[in-house]
């Protein structure tokens, strides 16, 4: 068993699981008794955080108390963040556990990363004479950040690095940094918490104890989603945007990583609707790895600003080839277009008529 600091900060680990077991009250205790009601403060405080600042939140683990209301205010936040019942919500959640452990991972040892990552079912090989990390391609493919995907042979830095090519592939295996496999992990972590909220079903226990928090959460997802659908993207109608550009804004404005392929041809689509720089950069803004100087390169590169090449947006075919038209979504105008410029001027034609 490792130390109680370790198990409360990082709180998903089987470790964490078994001391909760062996130690921790019921769940009926939890959720009533006065003991536990700073974990209860605390599992709200997680979720507020994560919902606002995309990262769950930093606490003091100076003591052994401190370290067993962390502990057990996890599983309280997962409950209530069922309890919500809201896909967005879960997902932010998701984000905000997983990327407050990928910041503590940095300044972990690589053998404490191999762990996390034999926990979270990562293939990972470490060579200690020659210091190398390697994981497995299919791992790689499946974890690495922006959802790895062939894309253009001049495409920009940040996505090179990403491209297998870049990583010295052998055996199947390629190289990563200790930085690169925290980052992988954030990205496994977070589907993992993810996917298990979406199976889980709200306890009535819990939803009682907990109602009032959950009505105000709900209140603020309802006047988020407001703001988001009536928010501009500089002269560009919302409403008017073909069903993939929806999607890709949507899940980059709740936090999602988005692939490669998605954020160029939105990033495309927008250029050629006359938006600035700064006004696309808003919409990377919420990505956990987002860093302004390199996104801003990025969009750039894209739009031409810094290069010689103004890339256009996929037609419809290539955006179903590289997996990003939803077609389940399709409507009228999508089956009499080819592109998604055309169905934003078709969208346009149809306002002008009514």
């Amino acid at each position: 068993m490792r130390e109680l600091t370790t198990l409360a900060k990082y709180p998903f680990l089987s470790d964490t699981r078994q001391y909760i077991k062996e130690n921790g009250p019921s769940v009926d205790e939890l959720l009533h008794d006065l003991p536990y009601e700073r974990a209860r403060i605390i599992g709200i405080e997680r979720l507020d955080n994560a919902f606002k600042n995309r990262d769950v939140g930093e606490r003091s683990l100076a003591n052994e108390s401190d370290c067993i209301m962390e502990i057990l205010s996890y599983p309280l936040a997962r409950m209530v963040a069922v309890c919500i019942g809201d896909s967005y919500f879960k997902k932010r959640y998701a984000l905000g556990e997983a990327y407050h452990v990928y910041k503590q991972l940095l300044n972990e040892s690589t053998s404490f990363l191999l762990a996390v990552a034999q926990e979270l079912n990562v293939n990972v090989q470490h060579n200690p004479e020659k210091n190398t990390i390697k994981i497995f391609f299919k791992d790689y493919l499946h974890n690495a950040p922006t959802r790895y995907r062939e894309w253009i042979h001049n495409a920009p830095t940040r996505y090179r690095e990403w491209k297998m090519v870049n990583r010295g592939i052998s055996g199947g295996f390629l190289t990563i940094s200790h930085k690169d496999l925290a980052r992988i992990l954030l990205e496994s972590l977070r589907e993992r918490i993810n996917e298990e909220l979406l199976t889980r079903e709200c306890d009535k226990s819990v939803y009682d104890t907990f109602s009032s928090d959950i009505q105000r959460f709900q209140n603020l997802l309802t006047m988020q989603k407001k703001k988001i659908e009536a928010a501009p993207v500089g002269k560009v109608s919302i409403e008017k945007l073909p069903p993939c550009m929806k999607d890709i804004l949507s899940a980059i404005q709740s936090g999602e990583n988005v692939p490669h392929m998605g954020r160029f041809s939105l990033v495309a689509f927008l250029s050629s609707l006359k938006l600035s720089t700064n006004e696309i950069l808003k919409l990377f803004s919420s990505a956990p790895d987002y860093q302004e100087d390199k996104t801003r390169y990025q969009v750039e590169h894209i739009t031409g600003a810094s290069s010689s090449t103004e890339y256009k947006c996929p037609g419809c075919e290539k955006m179903r080839t590289y997996g990003i038209c939803p077609v389940d979504k399709m409507d009228d105008v999508c089956k009499k277009v080819r592109h998604p410029l055309s169905y934003y001027s078709n969208k346009w034609k149809q306002e002008k008529q009514k």
